[in-house]
């Protein structure tokens, strides 16, 4: 086990979509948990090392990297960017929702019924897929059937450039929603939806969003019992 790669110092920026989805999920897991387990599986989680691994640390060499663990304790600080590395790929972030089709207004809002479980889905909806040329990056076309292979990448993202782009995009949409509300009306029914449909669409989308921005959105583990293990 490579002590350098170890011990380097870590924050929210090292931590991936996919490991803060299973730091989320740990925190709901905290009543079955010793307070021990509860610091072996987050320590595995953010080392990507097993817990047969952590266990067999020495005691010095436990504390040191339960020091470096802090950081968990505090809050992520959330980046709006412009483009995100995920897997390979480089994607511009989409934030001009009036150039987004309906289609992908309704499946944002779907997976917003579970945020932390569907933040890469989230913003896999909002994505342009990127390729390298000899002039440069190129923009390619939003693909929906690829949909799922955008979301899979993301989850090799930052969490706090995910998180900072998805919120940002969220609160550009609440705005825009209510301003052009007869607009988005008119493209829901060019999908075929009734005026009925579309006006029930509507105030989901309006409501979802409310919801959304209202929610404490630096989720960590402030406040478990990790924190023992870590400041001591």
């Amino acid at each position: 086990m490579s002590r350098l790669s170890l011990f380097n110092s870590m924050t929210w920026k090292d931590i991936t979509v996919f490991q803060w989805q299973q730091l989320t999920d740990l925190q709901t897991k905290t009543v079955e948990l010793d307070e021990v387990d509860l610091t072996v599986k987050a320590a595995a989680i953010v080392t990507n090392r097993t817990e047969k691994q952590i266990q067999e640390m020495t005691l010095l060499d436990s504390k040191k990297l339960y020091e470096q663990l802090a950081f968990l304790n505090t809050e992520i600080k959330i980046n709006r960017v412009d483009y995100i590395e995920a897997n390979g790929t480089r994607y511009k972030i989409n934030y001009d929702v009036r150039r987004m089709p309906s289609a992908r207004y309704i499946e944002a809002k779907h997976f917003a019924s579970d945020f932390g479980g569907n933040i890469h889905r989230i913003a896999a909806c909002m994505v342009i897929p990127m390729k390298r040329t000899m002039f440069g990056y190129e923009q390619l076309p939003f693909d929906a059937t690829r949909h799922e292979d955008y979301a899979n990448d993301l989850l090799s993202a930052p969490i706090q450039d995910v998180m900072g782009s998805v919120v940002f995009f969220y609160h550009v949409f609440k705005t825009w929603i209510k301003v052009f509300q007869d607009y988005l009306k008119q493209q829901m029914m060019s999908m075929g939806m009734s005026k009925y449909q579309a006006q029930v669409m509507y105030q989901a989308l309006s409501d979802s969003l409310d919801g959304f921005t209202k929610l404490h959105l630096s989720q960590n583990t402030k406040g478990s019992r990790l924190n023992k293990h870590t400041t001591s």
